[in-house]
């Protein structure tokens, strides 16, 4: 995949705050033109990066920001009047939010209890209809048949599965106040 350096020189400059027009005047090129490589540009560097990818380019432009931000209140902040020193925290909990530093622990557990009871459900499934295949082998399916049967049952329960989920994707969930009953309220079904 080829670059367009002269795009990327073009966007740097946008980002330092230069008009399209001061931009278009600087390479020589047209307002249109400038903005057709500048927007393409853009857009491969969107979509050519992961979302970890974009945070990690993120994080090393705000530690690139902290370490001249440090030098200058290092050396003195007397000319900014101490807003440097501000600016600096203020780096720091961006870098804390764009790393999810700050861990809300009630939502974590809540995510967690979530997993167990997907789990707990999903394996409660799996106990019918283990057992109701066993009784269908022993007292319902000839022996001759038994094989075909059981490779259709393992394909068509886990199927049926999936679109009783797929079907109750849309279902809200009603949450009593405090510690009330939780209430599935399914979509209703086209008759």
């Amino acid at each position: 995949m080829s670059t367009d350096s002269l795009a990327q020189v073009m966007v740097d400059l946008a980002a330092r705050g230069m008009t399209l027009a001061q931009i278009s005047a600087k390479v020589g090129l047209p307002e249109p033109v400038c903005h057709e490589r500048m927007t393409g540009f853009l857009e491969n560097q969107a979509t050519g990066m992961s979302v970890v990818q974009m945070r990690m380019l993120q994080l090393r432009r705000l530690e690139r920001i902290l370490d001249a931000l440090d030098d200058q209140v290092m050396g003195g902040d007397l000319l900014t009047q101490g807003r440097n020193v501000k600016n600096i925290i203020d780096t720091i909990r961006e870098i804390t939010e764009l790393m999810d530093l700050k861990k809300d622990r009630l939502r974590d557990e809540q995510v967690r209890l979530t997993q167990a009871q997907t789990a707990l459900v999903l394996r409660s499934l799996g106990v019918p209809q283990r057992v109701l295949l066993g009784e269908l082998m022993e007292g319902w399916i000839e022996e001759s048949r038994q094989e075909e049967f059981a490779e259709f049952w393992n394909q068509r329960f886990p199927e049926l599965a999936a679109q009783g989920v797929e079907e109750n994707a849309e279902a809200l969930v009603q949450m009593g106040s405090g510690a009330g009953p939780i209430e599935l309220r399914p979509v209703p079904q086209n008759p």
